[in-house]
């Protein structure tokens, strides 16, 4: 059975005729620092994006690190109207596939869960330790989050006009990135969601995201630094191509005959809500033996916390 956006394709083409190319945006860049990497050096790998700005769809071409040639991994992204998106990921450019649909900020979700239990924790601590703690991991008493944004000028960047983005969270900066608006042919419509796209893939807090919400431009360098409730790490990108294509649309779409992989998930029940969830998506709370107990939400993380005893300091 044909996956339902490729069927919808079909359907659209042999009704119209053949399908019309599309404005998109192509760029190519080499990206650092991504994780997985098997050794102490930082894994650099070269990206190939398209961007269809009018539908919200990106298509992201990984190329293997240290073989710039052959393709490692290749990412559609659709943005659907409200939260939700759909990510496939087919390794080596195949027909497998395994595909990802729901809201990814859960993964921020899960980050100020694991932040609680790291302030309860903390509490163990004497007033100096705690703070000094506090100041490293980036965390504020009661879990509140300051984020400043400033713009600066840049020097052009492969002829395009930049300006400097800067945004920090409780004195870290997430975002260090040089963007240009001044996209070849009819980039505007990639310019003003790249960075809409950017906010389905949970990579930054709702604070930072507020802060950034309207913010237009294509990165021609950037360091973005992804803080979740895994250890933080920092991103880092160069652009060496940008340019306008006419591509045809399916593109972004499944190739034909595709099969999806199919990966049956674990379930955990909520103590407190008595919600059933996939574990991988939900919170974590500790407890002092070292146990783990999943939660449904940020509320049900803290009413479990009040429930258990403070750990005694390490």
């Amino acid at each position: 059975m044909l996956p339902p956006l490729l069927a919808a394709a079909l359907l659209a083409t042999s009704a119209t005729g053949a399908a019309e190319k599309i404005d998109t945006v192509r760029i190519e860049q080499v990206t650092s620092g991504l994780p997985g990497s098997t050794s102490r050096q930082p894994r650099s790998v070269r990206q190939v994006l398209w961007i269809d700005g009018k539908s919200r769809r990106l298509r992201l071409e990984q190329y293997t690190a240290g073989n710039d040639k052959v393709l490692d991994t290749l990412y559609l992204l659709h943005c659907g109207e409200k939260k939700e998106t759909s990510i496939f990921t087919l390794p080596g450019g195949g027909k497998k596939y395994r595909e990802y649909r729901g809201d990814l900020n859960e993964n921020q979700r899960n980050r100020r869960v694991h932040e609680l239990e790291q302030l309860r924790v903390l509490k163990s601590y004497s007033a100096k330790e705690r703070k000094l703690a506090m100041k490293k991991l980036g965390l504020r008493e009661g879990g509140k989050r300051d984020v400043r944004i400033r713009w600066n000028e840049a020097a052009d960047h492969l002829g395009f006009t930049c300006r400097r983005l800067t945004v920090t969270e409780n004195e870290i900066v997430v975002i260090d990135a040089v963007l240009t608006n001044s996209l070849p042919g009819q980039g505007g419509d990639s310019a003003s969601s790249y960075f809409a796209m950017y906010r389905r893939l949970g990579v930054f807090s709702e604070e930072v995201l507020e802060k950034i919400r309207g913010v237009e431009g294509i990165p021609m360098k950037a360091e973005i630094t992804v803080i979740t409730e895994l250890p933080r790490y920092t991103i880092s990108v160069e652009t060496r191509l940008l340019k306008s294509e006419k591509m045809m649309p399916s593109l972004f779409e499944l190739p034909a005959g595709s099969e999806r992989i199919l990966d049956t998930p674990t379930f955990s029940i909520c103590p407190i809500c008595e919600t059933r969830g996939e574990t991988e998506k939900m919170g974590r709370v500790f407890t002092q033996g070292g146990g783990v107990i999943y939660v449904d939400s940020e509320r049900c993380a803290r009413q479990l916390q009040k429930k258990l005893k403070t750990p005694k300091k390490p």
